[in-house]
C-alpha cells in the first residue's frame, strides 16, 4: 500500500515529516516504509531530508527528482508494508505528472490522506504565513476584503469535492482519505498518532515529541517580523527565519496570539459560505456530520481589529528584534 499525505497547509506536516523522518526503527516495527525516494536531494546517497522533494521536482521538469526505477525498486523492496510519501506541495496540485513518472506502473493501491484545516483558522494562518515571510498582503483589512471576495466570486476556492474529483480523475484508482483537523478529534488528539492511526498503529505505542509545536505569533509579531528591515544588507529570507526563531524561543508571552486576524463577523462568513461549498463532500466522506467544523464558541468571536493597542505590541516586538539581531551580532 502506498499512502502519500498531501497537508493541506498549515495542519502539522513540517511534525509529522519529523517524526517519520526520526522514527525509522519504530515504523519499520509496525509495518510501515518512509520512502527515501525523493528525500536524498536526488543524489541517491546524501543524508535524508524530512520532506519529500518530489513536488518541488515536478514543477522544474523533474530536476533531480529520483528516477521512476529507482521509485519502484524501493517500493517493491517493501510492497509489504506501508508506504509512505508526504509533502504539502502536492495539495492543490496537477497530479498528472506524478501519475505518469512514478504510480502509472506501480501494482499498488494509492491512497491520499487530506487534512482539512478549519476554514477561518486556515485564511488566518495563511495570512501570518505571508506576513511573517515579508510577502506582499497589502495589510491586513485588503487582505481578508480580497479572501471574502475570492470566496464570493470564485466557486473552485477551497471547494474540496472539486479536489477530490480532479485527483481520483488525475491518479486513476486512488482512494482520497480526508481527515479533519480537530485535535479533540484526533486518534491521540496529535496529527501524528491520528495519521499513524491508518495504519493500524495503536496510539498507545506513539510516544510524542516532548517538544511542543510552535505556538502562534500574533498578528503584530508577524507583520513587524514580516516588515522588519534592521539586519542590514544581508537580511534575506534565510536571515527572517533565523530571526523569526529566535523570537519565537524567547517564549515572550506579547509576542503570542491567536484569532486575532478575523472579526467575528467574517468568520462566520467565511465558515458558512465554505461549509456550504463542501456540503456534498461532506455528505460522502463524513456522513451524519450536520458541519464539517463544530460552530465556533471561543474568544476569537469577540475579537475587534484595530485596537489601541496594536501600535504599542508593534514597536515593543520592533525593539525586541533589534536586541535579538544585536545580540546575534
Amino acid at each position: 500500500m502506498l499512502w502519500i499525505h498531501i497537508g493541506m497547509p498549515k495542519t502539522g506536516t513540517t511534525a509529522l515529516q519529523g517524526y517519520l523522518h526520526s522514527n525509522a526503527a519504530f515504523l519499520q516495527d509496525h509495518n510501515i516504509r518512509y520512502m527515501t525516494a525523493g528525500r536524498d536531494r536526488g543524489t541517491g546517497r546524501a543524508r535524508l531530508i524530512c520532506q519529500n522533494s518530489m513536488a518541488v521536482a515536478m514543477s522544474r521538469g523533474w530536476t533531480d527528482a529520483p528516477t521512476p526505477q529507482a521509485f519502484a525498486q524501493e517500493y517493491d523492496r517493501h510492497a509489504t508494508q506501508h508506504c509512505i510519501v508526504s509533502s504539502e506541495m502536492f495539495f492543490g496540485r496537477d497530479l498528472s505528472p506524478l501519475y505518469e513518472r512514478y504510480l502509472a506502473t506501480l501494482a499498488t493501491p494509492v491512497r491520499f490522506v487530506v487534512y482539512l484545516r478549519r476554514f477561518d483558522d486556515f485564511l488566518e494562518a495563511d495570512y501570518k504565513q505571508r506576513a511573517k515571510n515579508g510577502m506582499r498582503t497589502r495589510g491586513v483589512d485588503a487582505f481578508v476584503a480580497n479572501r471574502l471576495a475570492q470566496i464570493a466570486g470564485d466557486p473552485d476556492y477551497m471547494n474540496f469535492s472539486l479536489m477530490f474529483e480532479r485527483i481520483a480523475q488525475q491518479v486513476p484508482g486512488a482512494e482520497i482519505i480526508p481527515r479533519l483537523y480537530l485535535r479533540e478529534e484526533m486518534a491521540g488528539h496529535d496529527v501524528i498518532s491520528d495519521f499513524l492511526s491508518l495504519m493500524d498503529v495503536p496510539t498507545s505505542d506513539v510516544v510524542l515529541p516532548k517538544v511542543g509545536s510552535n505556538q502562534s505569533l500574533s498578528r503584530m509579531a508577524s507583520e513587524a517580523l514580516g516588515r522588519f528591515n534592521g539586519g542590514g544588507p544581508d537580511f534575506d529570507k534565510k536571515a527572517r527565519r533565523q530571526l523569526g526563531r529566535a523570537l519565537q524561543n524567547t517564549a515572550d508571552p506579547r509576542i503570542f496570539r491567536r484569532g486575532d486576524v478575523l472579526n467575528a463577523a467574517e468568520r462566520t462568513q467565511i465558515n458558512d459560505a465554505l461549509e456550504a461549498r463542501n456540503a456534498a463532500m461532506r455528505e460522502t466522506y463524513f456522513p451524519g456530520r450536520d458541519q464539517l467544523f463544530p460552530p465556533r464558541e471561543d474568544t476569537f468571536m469577540a475579537f475587534q481589529r484595530g485596537g489601541s493597542e496594536e501600535l504599542a505590541d508593534f514597536q515593543y516586538i520592533n525593539d525586541k528584534l533589534n536586541k535579538l539581531v544585536q545580540k546575534q551580532d
